[in-house]
């Protein structure tokens, strides 16, 4: 499990957000009818995967077409964090963020390498927030923190996972990790994505995966 990213120099900014949107636009309805996708399949890093961005990860695949391929890790929960800090609505009289410690907790996930700071939020489309885009009948994304308030206050979708950062890779770069053997590639499982019991995902997921002898 990855350490919590500590939050320095004031609280979120929505400039961050707006940075993650347009990291998702970018390869966003790039995928043509005949063109083949993974999009909303899952990347299980193989044992001996060498990059420590990715071992023992699960990567859940937003997006991915001629443009590349964005994906967010499922499995690295760091901590949680008090609801009002990742809000920025509580400042002392310094200017910094002072969190409510005992209102609401939000558990945050190393979402991948890519702007670690940039907030990327997976949901269930049971319930379906103004600005949330559906990636398939099951999964949505998301960068309106206000969703965050929601789920807290029991209105938001049944499954959420909160990320900083994200997973991305450039034409082509996708495909030949996945040639070389560095991706198992699964279909969805909702309790690889979203799950409680995190240790144990890539374990599993790699027993659905790994070739049989």
């Amino acid at each position: 499990m990855r350490s919590l990213i500590k939050l320095r120099g004031g609280p979120w900014r929505r400039a961050a957000v707006l940075a993650a949107a347009a990291a998702l636009l970018l390869v966003a309805n790039t995928a043509g009818p005949a063109e083949s996708t993974l999009t909303g399949r899952l990347l299980v890093a193989v044992p001996e995967m060498q990059d420590s961005n990715f071992a023992e990860t699960i990567v859940y695949l937003v997006e991915h077409g001629r443009r590349g391929a964005l994906g967010v890790v499922v499995n690295e929960p760091m901590g949680e964090v008090p609801l009002d800090l990742l809000l920025g609505e509580r400042k002392a009289q310094d200017g910094r963020p002072e969190p409510d410690e005992a209102g609401p907790r939000v558990l945050v996930h190393y979402g991948g390498p890519v702007e670690r700071r940039a907030p990327f939020i997976l949901h269930s489309t049971d319930v379906m927030p103004a600005g949330s885009v559906k990636v398939n009948k099951r999964v949505a994304f998301s960068r309106d923190d206000k969703l965050l308030r929601a789920v807290a206050g029991g209105m938001g979708p049944r499954h959420v996972i909160f990320a900083l950062g994200y997973a991305g890779w450039a034409p082509g770069q996708l495909e030949k990790e996945i040639g070389h053997g560095g991706w198992y590639v699964i279909e969805w499982d909702e309790s690889l994505v979203f799950g409680a019991d995190h240790e144990s995902k890539w374990e599993r997921a790699v027993a659905l995966s790994a070739p049989e002898l």
